[in-house]
């Protein structure tokens, strides 16, 4: 085996080892300067978290906050003044393991058997069977041979028990926002938390997700959070899976037939799941709805694969972006080095179309897992244990994500590309608001939940143009959604009273993670030009809907049809 320097010198692509240590350096100094910088930045931005027990623990990494400046008011329009009358909520999946191994193929085992033990006590099996209990799956039988799309690399992909936390730890945080803040019966005034039948009688849930186990997981914990139910209580800090290393993967997994089945309108409960379960329809609380692929609006990325791919091309086929990602090829070559799993012989994703010649996402995946989980990011690569090497790709981690963000913001700044994934979902709601606002009291409102990914939550928000997106900072440019981001669009009554124009009484008031977000008119961006007409800025339903409206029409494309001929409505 080469000596320790000699293999530095090897996957640097540099003759020369002076050049190999002024680089390594020089790259260390970068990323701590940037690190730097957003924490003076985004003082406000939420951390990482760090529960794994046995680790040594790293420093918490900072995301990027939406919250302005001058936005620090805890009681405005923006943030918490006003009735919640509607709800439509946008949730990613929480932590879970790397989608792919990307070491060499001698240590996926060992790798596979670490990430075992991060996943749910005492499995995912078992955790899925308690909150189905209460939050059953409500699927199409035959949806997609009866499997769930992300349970193939098992364990590679799979919610972590710290996911599943995260999530709980959301819903109880929504769960009092609504109780301070929302919409609530006559004659109540609170909640009661362990109970959830007089939120559930205040608010008509509805719950939508992918066909992925990591989201259906993640909403229902986010529902036993949110409901107080206690369906599994499990936790990071209380309970984790012992190493052995003969055990590479999960053992049971979910599949549809565990699920309820939908037919006609009706539910109808699986009678081998009934056997295996012991369901009782009592317990059920809140379905979780899967919707058949062709008419799902939460994942164009899966609904119309041959159309995205098209449009990207005609991205990746332009000269700033060729210019640009041929930039980051030495960058992808160095990765490759490490991670050997990155370069895989007859792949036809989208990365074997460009320059840098490899899958982004992966790359990027590496990083954000180990970190999250306090992983020395090469552990299982052939460089384990070495500092130089561990230095090194700590300093291509920023770098890595970074460009990442960029090729997803030139994806997004192509309007019918952004329209065919951002518009199906905001119709959606946009369809809603009139009615909604026109609900007599004592009727319940919608509270609707989707739970979906980083793709779909970033391009909702170049969909209604996010100010923050567009600030002129290349910080901002490179924000990515992390585990457990949530998009919530909030109808907001500003006004009591009936109206025969909602637009008077009511505002859409839009937060991520907390924190607002105010939209600007997409072809006006450079002049801060912001579309929201109502208080502070906000939009009204008007102006929400003219943004729809405006978002189809830049995309020009037939929006049924994108859909399988169905109408873009949750009624």
């Amino acid at each position: 085996m080469a000596a320790p320097s000699a293999r530095r010198l090897a996957v640097s692509g540099l003759s020369n080892p002076f050049a190999c240590q002024i680089q390594a350096k020089n790259e260390v100094l970068l990323v701590f300067m940037q690190q730097s910088i957003i924490r003076r930045r985004f003082l406000h931005g939420s951390r990482c978290r760090n529960r794994t027990a046995g680790h040594a623990a790293i420093p918490s990494c900072r995301h990027f906050s939406t919250e302005s400046e001058g936005d620090t008011q805890s009681d405005s329009f923006r943030t918490n003044e006003g009735v919640v009358e509607g709800v439509w909520m946008f949730i990613r999946h929480g932590d879970r393991a790397p989608s792919r191994p990307l070491c060499p193929p001698h240590r996926r085992d060992e790798e596979a058997a670490y990430w075992v033990t991060r996943l749910p006590y005492p499995d995912t099996a078992t955790a899925f069977a308690k909150f189905s209990k209460r939050f059953p799956l409500l699927i199409q039988p035959g949806t997609n041979q009866g499997s769930f799309i992300d349970v193939h690399r098992n364990p590679f992909g799979f919610l972590t028990l710290s996911g599943l936390d995260q999530l709980r730890e959301t819903g109880h945080r929504f769960f009092n926002r609504y109780n301070h803040h929302g919409y609530h019966l006559p004659d109540h005034d609170k909640f009661s938390y362990e109970g959830a039948q007089d939120f559930l009688d205040a608010w008509n849930v509805a719950v939508y997700s992918t066909n992925y186990l990591r989201t259906i997981m993640s909403v229902q914990s986010f529902l036993d959070g949110m409901l107080g139910t206690k369906c599994y209580e499990f936790t990071q800090n209380q309970h984790t899976r012992s190493l052995q290393l003969h055990v590479h993967k999960e053992e049971r997994v979910p599949d549809h037939s565990w699920a309820k089945v939908e037919e006609h309108g009706t539910q109808m409960k699986n009678k081998a799941a009934m056997q295996r379960h012991d369901h009782d329809d009592d317990d059920t609380l809140v379905g979780i709805r899967v919707r058949n692929l062709a008419n799902d609006p939460l994942n164009a990325f899966d609904r119309n694969p041959d159309l995205i791919a098209e449009l990207v091309s005609e991205v990746m086929l332009s000269p700033d972006f060729l210019n640009k990602d041929a930039g980051a090829a030495p960058l992808a070559a160095r990765l490759a080095n490490f991670l050997p799993g990155l370069v895989r012989p007859f792949r036809s994703d989208f990365s074997a179309k460009s320059p840098s010649g490899i899958n982004w996402v992966e790359a990027a995946d590496h990083f954000v897992c180990r970190q999250a989980h306090g992983v020395d990011l090469a552990l299982f690569t052939d460089f384990e244990h070495d500092s130089g090497v561990e230095q090194t790709l700590a300093a291509m981690a920023y770098q890595t994500t970074a460009h990442l963000a960029w090729r997803f913001r030139m994806w997004y700044e192509n309007k019918r590309l952004l329209a065919a994934i951002a518009a199906p979902p905001l119709r959606e709601i946009s369809n809603l608001l009139r009615d909604t606002a026109q609900l007599p009291q004592g009727e319940r409102r919608p509270f609707v939940i989707y739970s979906c990914h980083d793709i779909t939550i970033l391009g909702l928000l170049y969909g209604i143009g996010a100010d923050f997106l567009f600030d002129g900072t290349s910080i901002d440019a490179r924000f990515w959604p992390e585990y457990a981001s949530h998009l919530v669009f909030e109808l907001v009554r500003i006004k009591d009273g009936p109206s025969t124009d909602a637009s008077r009484t009511h505002v859409v008031r839009v937060l991520l993670n907390g924190k607002p977000v105010l939209s600007l008119d997409f072809d006006q961006r450079e002049t801060k030009s912001h579309l929201g007409r109502g208080p502070e800025r906000l939009l009204t339903i008007t102006d929400f809907e003219e943004l729809v409206t405006n978002l189809e029409k830049a995309g020009g494309h037939n929006y049924e049809q994108l859909l399988g001929g169905h109408s873009l409505s949750t009624k």
